[in-house]
C-alpha cells in the first residue's frame, strides 16, 4: 500500500525528498522525513528498474495540478510540486534568523510558521488525491526544520513551552520576525508614602509600578512594562505589609539581571520598598492576581462630635456589608473584626479586618447611604477618614515568602 501509494506521488511530478516522506510521516519511524523520501524512492527505482523513478534532482516535466501549476514555481522548473523548493531555501531563512537572535539575551526559541495561500491550497489538493492518514502536515515540518537549523548556528535551545523569543516565517509576505517575549519579575512591595497610585494614571506623574520597573528598563532595553499585584491600595493609602506582584517587561533586548542591584535601587527611592524578587512567569501572574487574602487596616478617623467609648462597642455587631461601588454593582463583603483606640476625643484610630474587596472608607462613612450598614450610621455621628494603610495582608502559608 504504502509503495503504490509512494508511486502514485511521483507519477505527478517533480516532488522533494521532504515532501515525498512526509507524506508517510506517521509510519515508517526512525528517520526523517527527507530520509524517508529518499528511501521510498530508491525502494521503487529498484522495483521499477526498467524505467527508473526520477531522483530528487533529475529534470522531471511539471505536473499540472488541480487547477493549475504552482504559482510559486516557474513551468520549466525542477522544484517541488508541493513546496515549491522551500526545503532548499530554509538555510537563508535559517541566516536570517541567527542574525536576528544575536541582537538579543535568549536561551531559549520557538519557531512557527504562516503558511501562504498557495501552499495550503497544494497540499490539500496532494491530500485529497491520495488520503491524509498517514501525513504530517508541511507547518510541522518546516517549524521542525528550520529550528534545527537555527540551533545549528546559534547554539540555543529550541522550546516549545516557554521561548524567550519567537521567530515566525511568513511565506506569504516571504518575510520573517522576531518576537521578544516578556520576562518576568516576581516579588512584593510596601507602599511608603501617601499620594501615588500602585499603576499608571495619566493624572499622576509617579506610581508604584514606575519606581519599581525604573532599574529594569534601563537594564533589559525593554518597550514597556506592566504590574500584576494581588489586589491594590487606594492613592492616598500606605501599604506597610507586603504585596505579593509581579513586574513585565515587554520586548526585552537582555532578560538577565542583577536582582540585589534591582532591588536596592528601588529601596533607595525611600518611597517603595520591594523584597524577594526572583524571575516569574505568565503563570504566576494569573496566580497572584488570583489571591484573595482577608486585609487589616489601620484607620484614623476624625468623628464630627465627640463619641463614647461604649457607642463603638456597636461597632462589634457589624459583620456583613453590602455596598455599591461606582459601577452600581452591589457587593456584600464581610467585616472580620474590628478594634478602636481613642487618640482625643476627636481622633479615633480602628483596626479593620475585612474580606478581599471591602471598602473600607466607605465602611466608614457610608458613602451617602451606599454602604450599609457603616460605621457613620451605627454610631449616628458623621465619621471623616483622615488616613488609611494597609498593616496586614493575609496570605495562604505557601505565598508567604
Amino acid at each position: 500500500m504504502i509503495m503504490e501509494t509512494a508511486k502514485e506521488i511521483l507519477q505527478k511530478g517533480h516532488i522533494c525528498d521532504n515532501c515525498l516522506g512526509r507524506q508517510f510521516g506517521q509510519i515508517l519511524s526512525g528517520m526523517t522525513n527527507k530520509e524517508r523520501g529518499r528511501a521510498l524512492r530508491t525502494a521503487l527505482a529498484l522495483e521499477y528498474a526498467v524505467k527508473p523513478f526520477p531522483t530528487e534532482k533529475s529534470n522531471f516535466s511539471m505536473f499540472n495540478f488541480r487547477k493549475g501549476k504552482n504559482p510559486e514555481t516557474k513551468e520549466k522548473s525542477r522544484q517541488c510540486f508541493v513546496c515549491g523548493g522551500l526545503f532548499e531555501s530554509l538555510e537563508k531563512w535559517a541566516e536570517q534568523a541567527a542574525k536576528k537572535l544575536q541582537a538579543v539575551e535568549c536561551r531559549t526559541f520557538v519557531v512557527s510558521t504562516s503558511l501562504s495561500v498557495s501552499l495550503i491550497r497544494l497540499e490539500e489538493a496532494l491530500w485529497e488525491e491520495i488520503g491524509i492518514e498517514h501525513c504530517e502536515p508541511i507547518k510541522s515540518e518546516i517549524n521542525r526544520e528550520l529550528g534545527k537549523l537555527v540551533a545549528g548556528r546559534t547554539g540555543k535551545e529550541p522550546d516549545e513551552g516557554k521561548p524567550d523569543v519567537g521567530i515566525l516565517l511568513d511565506l506569504e509576505r516571504g518575510r520573517l520576525d522576531m518576537q521578544i517575549n516578556p520576562v518576568y519579575v516576581y516579588g512584593r512591595y510596601q507602599k511608603l508614602v501617601r499620594g501615588i497610585p500602585q499603576t499608571k494614571w495619566e493624572m499622576y506623574k509617579e506610581t508604584v509600578e514606575d519606581i519599581i520597573a525604573k532599574p529594569f528598563m534601563r537594564e533589559s532595553g525593554g518597550r514597556d512594562h506592566a504590574m500584576h499585584a494581588s489586589g491594590r491600595e487606594d492613592i492616598d493609602a500606605r501599604c506597610l505589609d507586603w504585596r505579593p506582584f509581579v513586574l513585565e517587561i515587554g520586548s526585552p533586548m537582555k532578560r538577565t539581571f542583577d536582582l540585589r542591584k534591582m532591588e536596592a535601587e528601588v529601596n533607595r527611592t525611600r518611597k517603595v520598598r520591594v523584597s524577594g524578587l526572583r524571575y516569574s512567569d505568565r503563570k504566576e501572574v494569573v496566580a497572584v492576581k488570583s489571591l484573595m487574602p482577608d486585609k487589616s487596616y489601620r484607620v484614623l478617623v476624625l468623628p464630627e462630635k465627640p463619641v463614647s467609648l461604649e457607642s463603638l462597642k456597636k461597632l462589634k455587631r457589624i459583620s456583613l456589608i453590602r455596598q455599591q461601588t461606582p459601577t452600581r454593582v452591589l457587593h456584600r463583603r464581610r467585616m472580620k473584626s474590628v478594634s478602636w483606640k481613642a487618640l482625643s476625643r476627636k481622633r479615633l484610630e480602628f483596626t479593620i479586618k475585612g474580606e478581599a474587596g471591602l471598602y473600607i472608607k466607605e465602611l466608614v462613612h457610608g458613602d451617602s447611604g451606599r454602604t450599609r450598614p457603616s460605621f457613620s450610621e451605627v454610631l449616628g455621628v458623621p465619621l471623616k477618614v483622615k488616613e488609611l494603610d494597609v498593616v496586614k495582608i493575609h496570605l495562604p502559608k505557601a505565598r508567604r515568602e
